[in-house]
């Protein structure tokens, strides 16, 4: 066996084992986005949603709903889509310094449907940006 031949067989060793090792670690390197359910959104949000879809517009409302509360695109696709269904729940009225720290009231407004306000809290108290909020939010057990 030649120098070049025994190189060739040892990348490949390594690529299998690299490869095995993946898999054994869940299979795949990217994240699987949470699934939730549809959440409250306020009336106004709502409303021009409604108002992009029944334009046609329905890049622009998925737009509209990542802008308005820090989702990814898929979350605020399926927000969209519920819309297109019916409406949905407006979000509960933000009480600053309510009672309980601010992870029992964030955990509370998340587990009510409420995750845009859960996001909006955690960064109201704690001056978090959106992603680190929302990060803060889906990490609450």
């Amino acid at each position: 066996m030649t120098a070049l031949e025994l190189l060739a067989c040892l990348f490949l060793v390594v690529g299998v084992i690299a490869l095995l090792m993946g898999l054994a670690r869940g299979g795949s390197r990217q994240a699987t986005p949470g699934v939730y359910p549809p959440m409250a959104l306020p009336a106004d949000l709502q409303l021009r949603v409604r108002a992009l879809l029944g334009e046609n517009k329905p890049i622009l409302a998925v737009k509209e709903v990542r802008q308005a509360t820090g989702l990814g695109l898929a979350d605020a696709k399926r927000l969209v889509d519920a819309l297109k269904s019916g409406p949905l729940p407006e979000p509960a009225p933000y009480a600053p310094g309510g009672h309980g720290n601010v992870a029992d009231r964030a955990r509370h407004l998340r587990d009510a449907g409420d995750l845009p306000g859960a996001v909006s809290l955690v960064q109201t108290e704690t001056g978090m940006s959106a992603a680190d909020a929302e990060r803060f939010v889906a990490a609450l057990s």
